[in-house]
């Protein structure tokens, strides 16, 4: 009887260690074949297909590491010569990947990158909550929950910002996300604090301390946010003076001017001293006049438009830079508020600047204007606007 059983674990042993000898030597020879690939220097679309292919045949046998970097430096060959199925490829890649190896925390971190490159809410989203069951069992995937969170957090304040000027229902919609993120942030960074991840892996953590320093600089701006979202629920005439100044960007925004005059007025019916829908009540005039003045060809009421409205822009600008006002809207940091007023001023005196102004009327003016935009650009480097007028009067 013990020499039967001494057989049986003989033969058991020996076949399961020929499978693994097997299984190697397979997932070796279809890596290798990827690999001769992607040395290649003249690989076609049809010779990255097959390359992908070997890459998760090799995984059907064997989970080899070099096979990472491997598959990201083919992605980024490939999406440089323009094939964008590339990205697809290398996702069905690392979530095999993960499946084989479910502590593989660098291709965790890669799959994220690869939806929050793209902006993509829905599957980071479902990351998340994949994430969030997985906790129970090993603490770092609420390191990767966190990484995911800030994420959803940046990208929801971007489409809450490009919302201002679409949709009221929309902006409360990210906002109401927003501030869930926030909440759900907060309550991971106390788990830090109280040395719940003393024990998770290094390389992770290192990952996710760098992300929580990045949070730190930002979370003042996101308790704002949260701190408009509760004012909007609770306050009611607030609420009606945000929608209607989210309607008026509506219509600035297609140029209808009479329309977004009608409601930044209806705003400030509310709040009088209202800085983000008078600042933008000044451009929808501005623009308006400025559209006629060209059809009639007379630039008078734009002229006398701009005589009437600068003193006000400088004053929203002095109290926003002394802290006397900070934007009511979410959404806006007081930079690039800022730096609006900055550029709308510029733009508004660039109308000044005709052959009439001459000598040092003329010299002060476009010293004026130049002044407005370095400081446009200043609070904010990617203001648009502050940056072409700063080409045209480059040499003026």
């Amino acid at each position: 009887m013990e020499l039967r059983i001494i057989l049986c674990t003989l033969i058991f042993t020996f076949f399961f260690s020929s499978c693994n000898f097997i299984n190697d030597k397979l997932g070796d020879y279809y890596f290798n074949k990827a690999k001769k690939i992607a040395e290649s220097d003249e690989a076609t679309e049809n010779d990255v297909d097959r390359f992908y292919d070997y890459m998760m045949k090799s995984l059907d046998y064997k989970v080899i590491k070099q096979s990472v970097p491997l598959v990201e430096k083919v992605t980024d060959a490939s999406l440089r010569a323009g094939y964008i199925k590339a990205y697809e490829n290398e996702l069905k890649f690392f979530k095999k990947y993960v499946e084989k190896d479910p502590k593989a925390w660098e291709v965790y971190l890669n799959i994220i990158n690869i939806f929050a490159l793209k902006g993509d809410l829905y599957n980071l989203n479902n990351l998340k909550e994949d994430f969030e069951k997985r906790v129970i069992n090993d603490k770092n995937f609420k390191l990767l929950s966190f990484i995911v969170l800030t994420n959803l957090l940046y990208w929801t304040a971007s489409y809450g910002e490009t919302s201002l000027n679409i949709s009221f229902d929309e902006l409360i919609g990210h906002l109401a996300n927003y501030c869930n993120y926030f909440k759900e942030i907060v309550d991971i960074k106390l788990l830090n604090d109280s040395g719940f991840f003393k024990d998770a892996d290094k390389s992770l953590y290192y990952y996710f301390n760098n992300t929580l320093n990045d949070f730190l600089l930002k979370e003042d701006y996101a308790k704002r946010n949260c701190e408009i979202y509760l004012r909007i629920k609770n306050d009611q005439n607030f609420m009606k003076m945000v929608k209607y100044a989210v309607d008026a960007n509506k219509y600035l925004s297609k140029k209808e001017y009479k329309n977004a005059l009608i409601f930044y007025k209806a705003a400030l019916s509310i709040d009088e001293n209202f800085y983000d829908a008078k600042k933008n009540m000044i451009e929808a005039e501005f623009q308006d006049k400025l559209a006629l003045s060209l059809m009639k060809k007379d630039k008078t009421d734009v002229e006398n438009l701009v005589y009437d409205k600068i003193q006000d822009i400088n004053v929203m600008i002095n109290d926003c830079i002394n802290k006397k006002y900070i934007s009511k809207l979410p959404f806006y940091d007081n930079d690039g508020f800022i730096s609006q007023l900055y550029s709308l001023k510029a733009a508004m005196l660039s109308i000044l600047v005709n052959d009439e102004i001459t000598g040092n009327k003329r010299d002060r003016l476009i010293k004026s204007i130049k002044k407005s935009l370095n400081e446009a650009l200043k609070y904010d480097p990617k203001n648009k606007i502050a940056r072409e007028l700063s080409v045209r009067f480059e040499d003026k």
